[in-house]
């Protein structure tokens, strides 16, 4: 959930983005990572807008089946058509599930929780993972998208990339200082990864999150 929001209306988008397509997908992905229901007077209150725009919006995305308000409470949950995406996801989802056993086959072998991670963008993907036998073992959640330049799943996806491909990606990197650990600057990342090659592993040291 958004910890600071700020007036749907101000948000800049980039050149070529629908901002009003933009603003529904925000109020969308607010209520689906709220721990309960919102009514409209929350996404008028946590985005900053005025009643009627919020409720055109909540409106929209309720007629086309993304959310369903409780016709006793007012509230607005998930709706029916984000299951049924959910599902088609899931069968689009064979080819992680195949590497899954190999993760598993790797977490017993290092004694480590491995993660597998796709490119979204300028980030990385936690898809899935496999728990060690270890008593101490450490997991992230599906679905969480982690930077490229602090995450340990993000820099070995850096680190073994073919040199133009992780230049590009290093030269778009917006670097934002997580922890008093995270690497600030491109030269300090350039380093790391190539201490990563030659040691054939990253490491996060408490440069995503402190602990």
């Amino acid at each position: 959930m958004l910890d600071n929001p700020s007036p749907v209306n101000e948000v800049e988008s980039p050149a070529g983005h629908i901002q009003s397509l933009e603003k529904g997908l925000r109020i969308l992905d607010e209520i689906i990572e709220a721990p309960a229901p919102l009514k409209l007077a929350d996404i008028v209150r946590r985005f900053n807008m005025d009643r009627a725009s919020a409720f055109r919006f909540l409106q929209t995305l309720e007629h086309r089946g993304f959310l369903r308000k409780d016709a006793t409470t007012k509230e607005y949950d998930v709706g029916g058509r984000i299951y049924y995406w959910a599902s088609r996801l899931r069968e689009k989802t064979r080819l992680i599930d195949s590497f899954h056993d190999q993760l598993q086959r790797l977490a017993s072998i290092t004694q480590q929780t491995t993660h597998l991670g796709l490119f979204v963008n300028d980030r990385v993907l936690l898809a899935d993972f496999a728990l060690s036998d270890s008593i101490i073992s450490i997991r992230h959640c599906i679905g969480v998208l982690e930077p490229l330049y602090s995450s340990a799943v993000g820099k070995a996806v850096l680190a073994f990339l073919p040199p133009e491909r992780r230049e590009a990606l290093i030269d778009n990197i917006e670097f934002v200082r997580l922890t008093n650990s995270t690497i600030t600057n491109a030269d300090a990342l350039r380093i790391d990864l190539a201490i990563t090659r030659d040691r054939g592993y990253a490491i996060d040291a408490n440069e995503t999150h402190e602990g």
